[in-house]
């Protein structure tokens, strides 16, 4: 028992928040026992004396050294026309120039660059604490996440001066600057669990370490506040509870789980010179709501979880080329996309050591060529614009092992994870990824999401199906363009069912965005409802395929959907049953990526002006027929084959999709040029229904048929193809194992 509690089990904001409070309440022993002399937030004297090395060595980190003295030339900023108005653009930009100027003497010893870096502090030492504080926007008037930003350049500043040696009366007006961003902090609109307050949080924490306060470090990591009411949520309840047993982030949308990862990371090298060691720190799940959760995610089973979960989690969520779902808000489009947040997997590999990171860096630096790169000769880590020419820091080695990225062929990982056969498991967030054998680039594999729709972040697409094959994708889901969530199309394309591939009910998108709403930022938990769907089998070695099933009862009143997806090699079988005891317009969907090519004749038609259909163009009602449709798409490495048996007298329709021009699309990490998506909508009129796709991805199509079954009973299908693509498959009605009957 910790000697100020009086329960043996940690406290939460809702028991004793007072002690909570307590710098001396560290249930989880991560409070440092010891600040270290200056400077040890951006570089320790170890760092320091390595990096004075490399610059003089043949080789990138001299490169870089070199880019980092020319920008230091760049003119200082000039002062603010008002001393009470904030300016954001001079604040960033002064604070960069003081950085950058104080790393330069640091490793020159020069101290004409001190004294620059000197100077530019004062001047923002002499009027950011003077700006008013605004509810939400801080002192500068801009987003939380971005005034983090400049907190911790400042602080980083003022760390490197401190070691230098500063006269008493400059070090009390650089402190009084480092204590006065405490308040635009505390003014962050998100104090849960949202990715703004994780970044608030490490602005807090630079601040902090920087002063050496000692409270300041407990706040951001218990959290701190007056009350329950205003309580800011800190990062051991971020990472007991947010990110999920399985390693993902409870906002389930991977690009942004690469944020808060990154986020996350810059803290643990925060502590790392204190004596903390949050990257191996094992921390037991969050079991039930303390306060203010924004999620029902908690605790699946006894046991701890590390920050290398969320690390090894976004690598087993992808497929074998490193590619990944853009399902919800993600926009990072593969792994290699990573590079955005700088030397993030440099700084995992330095932690764990674990080969697969080494690989995933090697991989990404083959993939983006020089000559595509800002910045000829550095590393891909240092060619994002969203970091500063200082984090060559965080990369102490001239290079890491070459070895091939490949996923293993089994693997444990955070708690709940299972990695099999190929295939991967993620119970908690709600979704698998199955590959085909043997697991490479180019091998057919399939992303099948059933999880809740729990964050704004989310869009309205249970059972949604993404599939792969070839190295790159062949469905996809929504993008957004450069207006980001300002996109006009936001709400009405990417917001709606139609748009993901998945079926759609009476033309209406799933429950919670079931009604005329004007907001893109729905979630289930603001209604009498929930939208959890329901996993029924997985099934990782099923003797040389795969499958996996889910079903839903809740996003549409009365309906269930069900949904099984079998992947083999050279083929993916897509099974989706619909159930009801009333008669619904059921409009399956799949956005395929490339052109159609030797399209069956048919007629011009429309979709109608619901939301979401309204933005199909070229749209053709295809000849009406009892039997199996086959089309194909040209993608740009190949073929795409569907063979589609739709129920009997159902229309099918192929349609373009809309889509941001390539050099306006918010991606992270595409090479490839963003071709057209068309869709294939079937559409019928029953109680119930179901719907059985093939796909495969060679030169010659699989004929598919049905032999036996249909919406709510055992289901036995026939494929003929060549090689092992000619099989009878059983599909039981009842949640139990596929089997594959014959060749």
């Amino acid at each position: 028992m910790n000697r100020l509690s009086p329960y043996p089990d940690p406290l939460t904001p809702k028991s004793f928040p007072d002690l909570l409070q307590a710098a001396d309440y560290d249930p989880f022993h991560l409070m440092p026992r010891f600040f270290p002399s200056h400077p040890h937030l951006l570089i320790t004297p170890r760092g320091i004396r390595r990096f004075r090395r490399l610059i003089h060595q043949p080789g990138w980190h001299a490169r870089a050294f070199s880019l980092l003295l020319e920008r230091t030339e760049t003119p200082l900023p000039e002062t603010p026309d008002s001393p009470t108005k904030a300016d954001p653009a001079w604040a960033q930009t002064a604070a960069l120039a003081a950085l950058r100027n104080a790393v330069a003497g640091t490793l020159t010893g020069r101290r004409a660059f001190f004294v620059r870096a000197r100077a530019l502090l004062r001047r923002l030492a002499a009027w950011y604490p003077a700006l008013p504080v605004s509810a939400g926007l801080g002192r500068l008037g801009i987003e939380d996440s971005q005034e983090a930003q400049f907190i911790v350049r400042i602080a980083q500043t003022y760390d490197l001066l401190a070691a230098e040696g500063l006269a008493l009366r400059e070090d009390r007006l650089f402190r009084h600057l480092l204590e006065s961003t405490r308040a635009a902090s505390e003014s962050g609109a998100q104090q849960d669990c949202g990715n703004h307050n994780t970044a608030v949080l490490r602005g807090r924490l630079a601040a902090a370490i920087a002063l050496h306060d000692r409270q300041g470090v407990h706040d951001v990591l218990y959290g701190w506040g007056t009350s329950l009411a205003d309580w800011r949520y800190g990062l051991v309840h971020q990472l007991r509870h947010d990110v999920l047993d399985d390693g993902l982030h409870w906002e389930r949308a991977p690009g942004y789980h690469g944020y808060v990862l990154f986020l996350m990371a810059e803290m643990a090298d925060m502590l790392d010179p204190l004596g903390v060691d949050l990257w191996h720190k094992p921390l037991p799940p969050l079991w039930q709501n303390d306060g203010m959760d924004l999620h029902r995610d908690y605790g699946t089973r006894l046991g701890t979880k590390t920050l290398k979960a969320a690390f090894d989690a976004l690598v087993f969520l992808a497929f074998p080329s490193g590619d990944l779902s853009l399902l919800n808000d993600s926009r990072l489009v593969n792994l290699r996309g990573l590079f955005i947040w700088g030397p993030l997997l440099h700084r995992a590999w330095e932690a764990y050591r674990d080969p697969l990171y080494a690989a995933l860096i090697q991989k990404s630096e083959r993939e983006i060529p020089q000559d595509r790169r800002p910045l000829p000769g550095l590393p891909l880590a240092l060619q994002s614009p969203w970091i500063s020419e200082v984090e060559f820091l965080k990369i102490p080695r001239p290079r890491y092992p070459e070895q091939p990225f490949r996923l293993p062929r089994t693997a444990s990982f955070s708690l709940a994870g299972r990695h099999e056969n190929h295939a991967t498991l993620f119970p908690v967030y709600g979704a698998a990824v199955l590959r085909a054998q043997p697991a490479t680039p180019s091998a057919p594999s399939a992303f099948l999401f059933w999880g809740p729709h729990v964050a704004g972040h989310q869009s309205p697409a249970a059972l949604h199906l993404d599939l792969h094959a070839g190295g790159e994708p062949v469905t996809d889901a929504p993008r957004m363009d450069d207006r980001g969530y300002a996109d006009p199309l936001y709400l009405t394309w990417a917001r709606t069912t139609i748009a993901h591939n998945t079926v759609t009910v009476d033309g209406t998108p799933m429950f919670p965005y079931d009604f005329e709403t004007h907001s893109i930022w729905e979630c289930d938990r603001w209604r009498d409802s929930i939208s959890n769907g329901e996993r029924l089998l997985f099934q990782p070695d099923g003797r040389g395929f795969q499958a996996v099933r889910a079903l839903n009862e809740r996003v549409y009143s009365g309906v269930c959907l069900d949904r099984t997806v079998i992947v083999s090699e050279g083929l993916v079988l897509d099974l989706f049953r619909i159930l009801s005891n009333r008669r619904h317009r059921y409009d399956w969907a799949m956005h395929v990526v490339g052109t159609p090519d030797h399209v069956p004749s048919g007629r011009s038609a429309r979709l109608g002006q619901r939301r979401g259909y309204r933005h199909f163009s070229e749209v053709r009602r295809l000849p009406g027929r009892e039997s199996l449709l086959t089309l194909v798409w040209k993608r740009a490495r190949g073929y795409t084959q569907l063979g589609l048996l739709a129920p009997k007298g159902a229309a099918v329709y192929l349609a373009r999709d809309p889509l941001p021009p390539a050099e306006t699309s918010h991606t992270i990490g595409e090479l490839d040029p963003v071709l057209p998506r068309y869709t294939v909508l079937a559409r019928a009129t029953e109680r119930k229904a179901l719907f059985l796709a093939a796909w495969t991805f060679g030169p010659s199509p699989v004929v598919l048929s049905l032999r036996q079954g249909g919406p709510d009973t055992d289901v036995i299908i026939r494929t003929e193809g060549p090689g092992a693509s000619s099989a009878s498959w059983f599909v039981p009605f009842a949640p139990e194992p596929v089997r594959r009957l014959s060749r």
